[in-house]
């Protein structure tokens, strides 16, 4: 995996998203009008974030087997049909906003240019997609339908906004398939017959109240080509407008607002195959007739607005980047097989565990010391693989007895691991989501996930789950993530529980000395600032009675398949090289069908401006 390293730019006055974990830290960029009667020059769209349903590229829009079974619209899995929300707060006191713009480019600042690597602009391939969003037909999330979609509408329980259901998302395993009856996924998600693919809602006095009255279209607005950027004539830019020309949302100043785009079968975004994109937005005291824009209504020059007397705030962006899901494929054969692998260098010591200390490591010979001799120092912070060598399967874990075909138990619990890393400037920090399905096979069978609430590994019963293995969650800078791959695997009979390409290596890279001498930003792989949220802190330790007492425990939220849930936050300060060690465990029961079960988890990041 690569990781890719965003400025932001910051312009004042006249001039702010497996089958492993793949984490993206995405920035944002401030880029302001001139001074007007009505743009607040000095304080843009503040706190703002972009959280995307799926950072898979958009050519990439299937499950685990290929299919697109567990991979509906606004799916982590699903990059072709992908929703986003976005969340910022206003700087201006009941701006009377009639309209707000969003404009999806290449760069931060300046001429604009649709993000994508289509060879030809706007025809997606196997490899290659370009953004695009395809509003067919746009429609409003009802108002009695809002509690519904949104669940919990105090700000107090819920001050993030989080939805509790996808309108539109229909469950693919309810009811009966091929004669047998499925009620493990019955109702999983309560908005299924809820219509529309939009909504605004703001903090009205400590309720999460929706902004009815607005219509959405969607159009190109990019500049000519212009020496290596190519005009892909694809939607990139949104308007938001009331209906009726004299309704506004007016809202008293520092109004954390949220406008929510869903993917829907009909109605939605797809990602661009590769690399970063930002997102410009505006609002404005203006009311937009697409049929007969005014001149000056709503910016569609491609540009920020340099002057604008219909801009309250805005000329602020916000940025994600593409990444790709990993695949986590299992068998169950009278026992199960599971699929695995990623891989983090700075488990890897430079000497590989041999005597002499100047012996290349598999890794380094693997990724360049092509000479064999010296001792090459890993980074700070190097970018977590997709493998231990360049010609390792990409982000697949196998899980499982290794002498039995990867496969699953009745009698033990098996587990693999994987790795987050996230870097971000973004000075309120950062939310680092998952969005998966439980593992499944092609005849609707599904092994059951452990559900929303953490519960303890125990044998003999079906269960999916994963958590974080970070051996210190909460304190000084420093403390590393659980590094001993092989803690008390081995059951008394030869059998592994735990299966990676790293286990046994237990010390960690060496970095240079210059480099963490002088302050703690560079540093061993650690969580902080981040918090583990409760129901997935308790990845670290034993997971089988064999080894002692089980003291793990780990969840796997059904609904996350198109509501991505958190696993750790920080809301506060910038997060530096956070690295986390992902652990999924599976069991199960004797009753459980015959087959080869496969998924993948997607792992999002959402910085917070």
């Amino acid at each position: 995996m690569s990781i890719h390293k965003l400025k932001s730019l910051a312009q004042r006055g006249t001039s702010l998203g497996a089958a492993v974990a793949l984490v993206v830290a995405s920035v944002g960029s401030a880029v302001l009008p001139a001074m007007s009667a009505y743009a607040d020059a000095l304080n843009p769209l503040t706190k703002r974030s972009l959280t995307l349903s799926s950072s898979s590229p958009g050519w990439s829009y299937t499950d685990g087997s290929g299919n697109s079974t567990y991979a509906p619209p606004n799916s982590g899995a699903n990059g072709k049909k992908t929703g986003d929300i976005f969340a910022f707060h206003n700087s201006t006191a009941n701006g009377h906003i009639k309209s707000i713009s969003f404009q999806y480019c290449t760069h931060s600042a300046g001429a604009c240019w649709v993000p994508g690597d289509d060879a030809t602009p706007g025809t997606d391939t196997a490899t290659t997609s370009d953004l695009n969003y395809h509003i067919s037909s746009p429609a409003e999330v009802g108002s009695s339908d809002f509690s519904t979609v949104v669940g919990d509408t105090s700000f107090t329980t819920n001050p993030n906004g989080n939805v509790s259901s996808v309108p539109g998302v229909t469950d693919p395993l309810s009811g009966v398939i091929d004669g047998v009856s499925h009620p493990i996924t019955t109702g999983q998600y309560a908005a299924h017959a809820v219509a529309g693919n939009f909504l605004v809602m703001y903090d009205n006095a400590g309720t999460w109240t929706q902004s009815t009255g607005w219509t959405l279209t969607a159009q190109n607005v990019e500049d000519a080509t212009s020496g290596p950027n190519i005009h892909r004539g694809t939607n990139n830019y949104l308007i938001l407008t009331k209906t009726s020309p004299g309704a506004a949302l007016d809202v008293p100043f520092d109004t954390p607002i949220k406008v929510l785009f869903f993917g829907t079968t009909n109605n939605y975004r797809t990602n661009p195959g590769s690399g970063a994109f930002f997102v410009k937005i505006n609002t404005y005291n203006k009311y937009y007739n697409a049929s007969s824009p005014g001149v000056g209504e709503v910016d569609l020059s491609g540009l920020e607005p340099a002057v604008d007397t219909n801009v309250i705030d805005g000329g602020v962006t916000v940025a994600n980047v593409m990444n790709q899901s990993i695949q986590i494929t299992t068998k169950v054969l009278e026992t199960m097989d599971f699929s695995v692998g990623t891989f983090d260098p700075d488990v890897a010591p430079t000497d590989n565990g041999n005597s002499s200390p100047q012996t290349p490591s598999t890794y380094e010979l693997a990724y360049g010391n092509t000479a064999g001799t010296g001792t090459t120092k890993h980074g700070p912070c190097d970018a977590i693989l997709t493998g231990p060598t360049p010609t390792s399967p990409a982000n697949v874990l196998q899980l499982g007895d290794q002498s039995s075909e990867s496969s699953l138990s009745t009698t033990k619990t098996f587990a693999t691991h994987s790795f987050w890393r996230l870097s971000s400037n973004s000075s309120a920090g950062a939310t680092v989501y998952y969005s998966g399905h439980t593992l499944s096979n092609t005849e609707g069978d599904q092994i059951a996930p452990i559900g929303a609430s953490k519960q303890a590994p125990h044998h003999g019963g079906e269960q999916f789950g994963l958590a974080l293995d970070n051996s210190d969650t909460s304190g000084a800078p420093g403390s590393p993530y659980a590094v001993n791959y092989a803690q008390a695997q081995d059951t008394g009979d030869g059998i592994k529980l735990e299966h990676g390409v790293d286990d046994g290596l237990v010390s960690l890279a060496t970095f240079d000395a210059d480099n963490t001498a002088a302050n703690n930003t560079y540093h061993d792989p650690q969580l902080l600032p981040l918090v583990p949220q409760t129901n997935y802190a308790d990845g670290t330790g034993v997971i089988d009675s064999g080894l002692g007492s089980v003291n793990t425990k780990f969840a796997f939220d059904a609904n996350s398949d198109t509501i991505p849930v958190a696993l750790a936050t920080e809301n506060n300060a910038v997060v530096d090289c956070v690295t986390a060690k992902m652990r999924y465990i599976a069991n199960i029961a004797a009753t459980t069908p015959a087959g080869i079960y496969t998924t993948k988890v997607n792992y999002i990041a959402s910085p917070q401006y």
